[in-house]
C-alpha cells in the first residue's frame, strides 16, 4: 500500500474507515506499520533500500539482488498477524495494556 499512497495519505484515510467499522485499533495499527515497511522495501519507492545504500556504500543494484528473501519472509509475517492476531496482542496482553 505505501508503493501507493504515501505513509501519512494512508493514516489519514484508512484508520478513521477501521474506526467506524469497529475494527480493533491496535492490532490494525500493527498491519499497517507492517504493510508499510514491505512497501518501504519494495521498488521504485524503497526509501529503506536507499538509506541502506547511503549508510553502507553499496550500489542500489547490489541491494535490489539481495532483497527478495526479506520481503517473502516481510509477506509471511503480515498474513501472519492479519490472520492470527494474537500473534502480534499477546504483549500488550501479558503487559495488560488490553483486555482479553
Amino acid at each position: 500500500m505505501a508503493i501507493v499512497l504515501d505513509e501519512v495519505t494512508i493514516l489519514l484515510v484508512i484508520v478513521p474507515i477501521a474506526q467506524g467499522l469497529g475494527i480493533d485499533l491496535i492490532h490494525f495499527g500493527i498491519v499497517i506499520v507492517l504493510n508499510m515497511m514491505v512497501g518501504f522495501t519494495l521498488p521504485p519507492h524503497g526509501l529503506l533500500l536507499f538509506v541502506m545504500s547511503g549508510l553502507t556504500g553499496t550500489p542500489l543494484s547490489e541491494i535490489f539482488r539481495e532483497v527478495p528473501p526479506f520481503i517473502l519472509a516481510m509477506l509471511a509475517i503480515v498474513v501472519l498477524v492479519t490472520f492470527f492476531p494474537d500473534l502480534a496482542l499477546w504483549v500488550p496482553r501479558a503487559a495488560g495494556l488490553i483486555k482479553p
